[in-house]
């Protein structure tokens, strides 16, 4: 599923929105409207991760890709929180998921003691449907691209915003 991704720090108001289309209207609303209006006078409240998102989900969890695996709260880093979009059948091009203030406080706390052994440990745990060829370039990709997501889950945390996680698959 090596694909690009990008996590927002975005308020409430912004989730509900989402919430409120219907679900086949939710990718189209993210990249004609959201990715526009937060990448350029929001830069602060994006990161994108490129394809690196799927290692780093992997290495938080259980070596797999899946929703919902893992130990809280690094499982949620990436794939985990509410599914605002993604079916594995009808809706199966894109992912939305959210996470909501209280989870991205403990997200932050726990991802700013993570190390790079203990990370490592991760990485060494993906599984053979990892899309991309493993190895140290590959790790350090992840881990400085995860490096990236601690001041930006810090930002979200102190100002109690929702963090969505978004892909097009």
């Amino acid at each position: 599923m090596s694909c690009l991704g990008i996590l927002f720090a975005v308020p409430e108001d912004v989730i509900r929105q989402i919430k409120f289309l219907p679900v086949s209207e939710r990718p189209r609303y993210i990249s004609e409207k959201l990715e526009e209006l937060y990448l350029e006078d929001y830069p602060e409240r994006t990161l994108e991760l490129d394809t690196a998102w799927d290692a780093i989900h992997r290495s938080l969890t259980d070596g797999t890709l899946c929703f919902d695996c893992g130990e809280y709260p690094l499982g949620g880093v990436i794939l985990g929180g509410e599914l605002l979009y993604y079916d594995g059948e009808r809706y199966d091009d894109y992912i939305i998921t959210a996470k909501n203030p209280d989870d991205v406080k403990n997200i932050y706390t726990r991802l700013a003691s993570l190390t790079k052994k203990q990370f490592q440990a991760g990485y060494d745990k993906i599984d053979e449907t990892y899309p991309d060829e493993r190895g140290s370039e590959d790790f350090e990709n992840a881990w400085e691209y995860l490096q990236d997501s601690v001041p930006f889950f810090r930002l979200a945390a102190q100002k109690g915003l929702w963090v969505m996680f978004t892909a097009e698959v």
